[in-house]
């Protein structure tokens, strides 16, 4: 998979590609032993094992906040590591309340 800006990613969102470690390393700007040091972490799993695992296309976003977190604030892996696990847990449960606002009497 190639791409020419970000803008192009989104477009995969919706595809239901997978992203290569190639493609995380782009949009984030981390090198191959920090993204595997991730995907030990847990933060990146791919949905396909093997000599070059493939991840789903939604981890290009995950990748590009790692990216940020680690210009920004200088973040070791383990650090991006609990940074990006705590963010997801935030958008899940931000996710989950606006749910539950939905179900409640107007």
């Amino acid at each position: 998979m190639s791409f020419e800006s970000f803008a192009d990613c989104f477009s995969l969102l919706d595809d239901g590609r997978r992203a290569t470690l190639s493609d995380l390393m782009r949009v984030s700007g981390l090198n191959d032993a920090e993204l595997l040091e991730l995907v030990e972490f847990g933060v990146f799993e791919p949905v396909e094992a093997g000599a070059a695992p493939l991840f789903a296309a939604h981890s290009l976003i995950l990748a590009r906040k790692a990216g940020r977190l680690r210009r920004d604030f200088g973040a070791n892996v383990p650090g991006l590591a609990l940074a990006l696990t705590y963010l997801q847990r935030i958008e899940e449960l931000e996710s989950r309340l606006r749910e539950l606002e939905c179900q409640l009497p107007r």
